[in-house]
């Protein structure tokens, strides 16, 4: 007999403990206190004439990773050569008169901000031109004065880059694997919960969590570029195969298929028959996806057995129960969502293989498939 059916509320993902953010954020504070003292004190050995702002390009391209790091000081030098040169043109062309100035400045930031637009990479464009415009002094060369500026720009910059590279540094490739790793913790933990309810009849709701597991891998998609980048810029070896986000947003969208069909419990008949194998595919899983999270942040080897001999155990009752009495009684609803249940399951086992190929490939390695 089935016990009494209830609601429960998914689990939430796992936040990272105060003092791993507390380690994270003092690592970073001292990456960019060096490279800001470095930084000055150069500026003040090269003499430069605003060696302020290869200060402030410190304080801007310093990022929690490598990788964002590189990607910013690219993106803050690229603008600063296009806004440098704009404005410098401007200067050179335009009167040294308030109005002037004021007409030519508008239509500089206008011109740099519809482009930015279609090149976001470009958006402090402007602000450089501007700064240009409003900055430069006649009594320097506007070809000196726009070199000084992008020369200073890329003081800070690479030095911004070398503090993350060689200063305690976190790769962007690390970051990423671990917030997938993350994700699949927390898979894990969906679908113990919807294997307790599989196992006991009961009704669950797992909509918070997967919501929240989407939101997880929209926010380290974003960070993947950062990893893509960090290796572009010959800053990693390694890099991370878009077939891995990939599977685990096909795993994601079937979880959450799963966890539809358990928001309303299944028929007595169903839960005395498959009820306990279906537990024990969904505890599989569960733990096949602690063992991928591992194998991402640790490496090592991932075994899928365990994952095929639930499986068979639930596919030969399933079977079973088709040709019994009891499926007759199942209505029409009941017996949609248990095949539905069937074929999604098989599905995640699936996908679930092929994560585990990718992370091999990922690591070079030549483990074998179970068929």
């Amino acid at each position: 007999m089935t016990e009494p059916a209830s609601r429960q509320s998914g689990p939430p993902p796992p936040p990272k403990t105060s003092s791993f953010q507390t380690k994270r954020a003092a690592i970073q504070a001292l990456r960019v206190m060096i490279a800001c003292t470095v930084t000055y004190a150069l500026s003040q050995l090269l003499s430069l004439q605003q060696g302020y702002w290869a200060v402030f390009t410190v304080l801007i391209v310093m990022q929690a990773s490598v990788g964002a790091t590189a990607g910013m000081a690219v993106d803050r030098l690229v603008a600063t050569v296009a806004g440098a040169v704009l404005g410098g043109a401007a200067v050179f062309v335009t009167p040294h008169e308030p109005l002037p100035i004021g007409i030519a400045l508008i239509s500089v930031v206008g011109f740099a901000s519809f482009v930015s637009v279609r090149a976001p990479r470009l958006k402090n464009a402007g602000l450089t031109a501007a700064i240009v415009m409003l900055t430069h002094s006649q009594t320097v060369p506007v070809g000196i004065f726009v070199l000084d500026r992008i020369a200073e720009i890329t003081l800070g910059g690479v030095i911004g880059v070398l503090a993350s590279l060689f200063i305690l540094p976190t790769r962007s490739r690390t970051v990423v694997l671990d917030r997938f790793a993350s994700a699949l913790d927390v898979m894990a933990q969906i679908m113990r919960t919807l294997a307790t309810a599989a196992e006991k009849g009961e009704a669950v709701s797992a909509a918070e969590a997967n919501i929240g597991l989407r939101q997880s891998l929209v926010a380290t998609e974003a960070l993947l570029t950062d990893a893509q980048r960090e290796r572009s810029l010959w800053l990693a070896k390694q890099g991370i195969s878009d077939a891995i986000p990939r599977s685990l947003w096909r795993i994601r969208n079937d979880m959450t298929y799963v966890s539809h069909l358990f928001e309303a419990p299944f028929p007595a008949e169903v839960v005395e028959a498959l009820g306990l194998q279906a537990g024990q595919v969904l505890r599989a899983q569960a733990g096949f996806a602690e063992a991928c999270g591992k194998a991402l942040r640790e490496g090592g080897d991932i075994d899928s057995g365990r994952l095929s001999e639930a499986n068979g155990a639930f596919e030969a009752a399933f079977e079973a129960f088709q040709h019994s009495e009891a499926a007759q009684a199942v209505g029409f609803s009941d017996s949609g969502r248990l095949f539905g249940f069937d074929f999604t399951v098989r599905r995640i086992r699936q996908n679930f293989l092929d994560l585990a190929d990718r992370i091999r490939e990922s690591r070079g390695d030549e483990g074998d498939r179970p068929a």
